[in-house]
């Protein structure tokens, strides 16, 4: 069986949403589509396996991925989105809020992140709520698997999943699909995809092009396609400045534990993750100061059974914009103003940080 195909009419979401994206897909024949995917390689997997549906009933397909630390709802990503006048827009895997997109254009949104509200008169399909949730590239490849040839596209999904959920997620036949699709040429790819974005550089668009000229995971794993060198030099890149984060001394106050460090790197999250096998009791909050100028951008990952999202809900902070704990309830963080993180440090039970503290200081750690 193909990866994710039960026939359960539950899941991974329900027919009915799915019939209804279906409809929205086969409506676009001849018409300019615009396709915006999130730069991991979950939301980067979904955009190429949308690609293919659409140009497969015709469409005429552009994809914009967002840049450093932008997503669907970013001002300028949006301007960027509006500039090209589509007749639709798709957006994969990018969470959701309930402000408008592109109001004039319809739209699909593809998601399985938590979301209390979507964008007015979007079409949704999502796999929140729809136990187990499926990654959005699974969710993506069961959408359009009846517009197109599914079997030479499946290790798009398994990429995906298990670049989001790992190799021992519990989705329907991944084992099999796994193993078709080579697991170590999988695990291999995932790497290096999700480094592009990861890097100061931000190369998420030379890794679309690197799937979107892929025809298997072994293409991209063995360095059959062109592109790929680059992706190597984000990786080392990458794992470099993960080194030197992660070296941050904590500071730690009751559950919390807080890394404060300074890089253009995406490695927040990487350092967090890190450091929750050093102290598993613990919320590791890793905080990146010289990921975006003026703004302290940081993941919030635990090994104990916490809600983070709930966590911070709790914490009874003061409105901080809208780039605060999305995301899932194991994994989350934010993007905020510097004046905003010492606040946010101090709700957390980390009192005393400077403005000094939270300064951009380019390549040196904190």
């Amino acid at each position: 069986m193909l990866l994710g195909h039960t026939k359960d009419p539950a899941w991974p979401t329900s027919e009915k949403a799915l019939a209804e994206a279906r409809r929205f897909i086969q409506a676009q024949r001849g018409k300019r589509v615009l396709v915006a995917p999130h730069s991991d390689v979950d939301g980067l997997a979904s955009g190429v396996l949308m690609v293919r549906a659409l140009e497969a009933v015709g469409a005429r397909v552009a994809v914009r991925v967002p840049g450093k630390g932008a997503h669907a709802h970013s001002p300028g990503f949006l301007e960027r989105l509006g500039a090209t006048k589509p007749d639709a827009l798709v957006v994969l895997d990018m969470g959701s809020r309930p402000a408008p997109l592109l109001p004039s254009v319809p739209t699909l949104i593809v998601d399985h992140h938590a979301a209390e509200s979507f964008p007015p008169e979007a079409r949704v399909v999502t796999a929140y709520g729809h136990e187990p949730i499926a990654s959005s590239s699974l969710l993506t490849y069961v959408l359009v698997s009846p517009l197109v040839v599914p079997g030479p596209l499946e290790w798009l999904a398994v990429l995906g999943t298990v670049g989001d959920l790992g190799a021992d997620a519990p989705m329907p036949f991944l084992k099999d699909a796994l193993r078709r699709a080579n697991r170590k040429a999988v695990t291999e790819t995932v790497s290096l995809i999700n480094a592009a974005r990861r890097s100061a550089r931000f190369a998420a668009p030379r890794a679309l092009e690197v799937l979107l000229r892929g025809g298997t995971a072994k293409d991209i794993s063995e360095g059959r396609v062109p592109g790929v060198d680059e992706l190597h030099d984000c990786r080392v890149e990458v794992r470099r400045e993960v080194e030197r984060c992660a070296r941050t001394p904590p500071r730690v106050a009751s559950r919390v534990a807080l890394l404060l460090f300074s890089s253009e790197a995406q490695v927040h999250p990487l350092v967090a993750v890190r450091w929750t096998q050093r102290l598993p009791e613990h919320i590791l909050i890793a905080a990146n100061t010289g990921y975006l100028p003026g703004r302290v951008n940081f993941a919030m990952r635990s090994h104990a059974p916490i809600d983070l999202r709930a966590f911070i809900q709790g914490l009874g902070l003061p409105p901080m914009g809208e780039e605060l704990g999305h995301g899932h309830a194991r994994a989350t963080g934010g993007s905020v103003s510097q004046s905003d993180f010492l606040r946010f440090a101090e709700a957390v039970g980390l009192p005393g940080l400077r403005a000094q503290d939270v300064e951009r200081r380019g390549a040196f750690p904190g």
